[in-house]
């Protein structure tokens, strides 16, 4: 009972306490924005429709060309004989202005370099007169026309035609040839060979500089269907790797 009685005392004195104010702002104003809406709403209908403001945008303004007055004197940066003779300064009379020079005339600057262009030296070294009458007129005559075409005659030798020589026997045209007729083309067998001789193929394509020197010794060994120094082991007609393909895509 005694725990009771306290805790009772405290629900009561709870229950008595009044409610604590929320002090927290909302809106413009202290107020909310609903109510904000409503009061500006209501103001700006009690003003009444405000006229409306009209600004006139005015164009550029051009201000008209005036000629410009030349001067009636020339501007020499000196006083002027009267202006002397109002000062009191003695011999204003005999005192003029400095003459201001005059530029040269277009026509005479033109003229100084196109004279100095024709005066310049021609010089044509090189270059055939052979065409011009004057020139070849005053030097040549028709004795010494004649006389030159007579030692260019003497000069001329007309060679006579021969036979032509007979083409030798060479390694080159040999191949070529075999390699234009052949029926097949390179790794396609059509040539019997023996099987036991293939371990020494490489030793016997050794004793030849190139390919086409063993092509050559093939063919006169009595390849492409024999072959007594195992050159063509698989039977296509071309030994030691020699490709005729070249000499056959220009036979096609």
């Amino acid at each position: 009972m005694r725990i009771i009685l306290p805790c009772l005392t405290l629900v009561f004195l709870a229950a008595c306490q009044p409610p604590i104010p929320d002090s927290r702002s909302s809106g413009v104003g202290f107020e909310s924005y609903g109510e904000y809406q409503r009061r500006r709403v209501a103001e700006q209908q009690a003003r009444g429709p405000q006229p409306a403001t009209v600004q006139t945008v005015q164009g550029p303004v051009q201000n008209p060309a005036l000629p410009f007055p030349p001067p009636s004197t020339p501007i020499t940066g000196a006083p002027t004989a009267a202006e002397l003779a109002a000062a009191g300064v003695r011999g204003a009379a005999q005192i003029a202005p400095a003459p201001v020079p005059q530029p040269l005339p277009q026509t005479a600057q033109a003229s100084a370099p196109a004279q100095a262009a024709t005066t310049a030296p021609v010089s044509n070294a090189g270059i055939s007169d052979e065409q011009d009458f004057q020139a070849v007129s005053s030097r040549e005559s028709i004795e010494s026309d004649r006389e030159r075409i007579a030692q260019n005659r003497a000069q001329y030798q007309q060679i006579q035609p021969t036979e032509l020589p007979q083409r030798t026997r060479t390694i080159a045209p040999e191949i070529i040839q075999y390699a234009i007729n052949a029926p097949n083309r390179l790794g396609q067998p059509i040539y019997k060979r023996s099987g036991l001789t293939l371990s020494n193929f490489d030793r016997s394509c050794a004793r030849y500089a190139t390919p086409e020197a063993a092509q050559a010794a093939f063919l006169r060994s009595g390849g492409p269907k024999r072959d007594p120094k195992n050159l063509d082991p698989d039977g296509d007609g071309f030994a030691c790797y020699w490709d005729p393909t070249p000499y056959q895509t220009v036979r096609n």
